[in-house]
């Protein structure tokens, strides 16, 4: 029986699942996160999906490998099309850019139940996943960060609570519920914006452009670490 180990990435999005949940991994390729929620006791039973052939049967062998085919199904379906009617409590969407997986919400209407929880991980373009989340209702009710190989990713725990808010160009781009002080990856990823909006900033000015929405959020930034010493 093989036993899946997964890295700090995958770990933080299993973090918010849920003891007892009915998971659907969407995007699951090897089907590492719901195999190992199972092997841990987490949950009983899941949906691993993926929209192509192959990670389909490459999630297959991992689960066969693990002895788990009783409680995971493999599903080969576009995002979250065609789960309505499963009863999944917990869905979770790793290793895809910001805008796809909003993409993918945005075609599920039945996720918009206050007892369904998403756990996202996007790639790349976090803020705009942020931004879909709040214009659409959906509370963020944590976030984690992890790295791998120096890369910094973010997972969101999200639930639809009905009611659009608006999140500032501060917290689209962190965060809604930064610590009193912050993390050293959450610190690594504000000064790393900083040199981007440096540059930004100064390419504007040789523009002739005034580049005040990047100097305003530098700013913002600057007096959060600031505070934070």
């Amino acid at each position: 029986m093989t036993k899946i180990r997964p890295d700090s990435r995958l770990l933080s999005a299993s973090a918010y699942v849920r003891q007892g949940g009915f998971l659907a991994d969407i995007g699951t390729d090897h089907a590492y996160l719901p195999v190992y929620l199972c092997q841990e006791g987490i949950i009983s039973r899941a949906l691993a999906c993926d929209i192509a052939e192959g990670p389909c049967l490459r999630a297959q062998k991992t689960i066969k490998s693990a002895g788990l085919t009783e409680q995971i199904t493999v599903v080969q379906t576009d995002g979250l099309q065609g789960l309505e009617d499963k009863g999944i409590s917990d869905i979770t969407i790793c290793g895809m850019g910001g805008e796809l997986i909003a993409s993918i919400l945005e075609k599920a209407p039945f996720i918009r139940d206050k007892n369904i929880r998403l756990i996202l991980l996007p790639m790349t373009k976090v803020a705009a996943l942020r931004l879909f989340l709040s214009e659409n209702g959906f509370l963020i009710e944590g976030e984690t960060l992890s790295s791998v190989s120096g890369k910094i990713y973010t997972c969101i725990c999200a639930s639809f609570e009905g009611t659009p808010y608006t999140l500032s160009p501060f917290a689209l781009e962190f965060g809604a519920h930064l610590p009193a002080s912050p993390s050293p990856l959450l610190k690594t990823l504000m000064e790393k914006k900083k040199r981007d909006l440096k540059k930004r900033i100064e390419g504007a000015k040789k523009a002739g452009k005034d580049g005040e929405k990047d100097t305003l959020l530098l700013n913002e930034i600057e007096r959060y670490l600031y505070d934070c010493r």
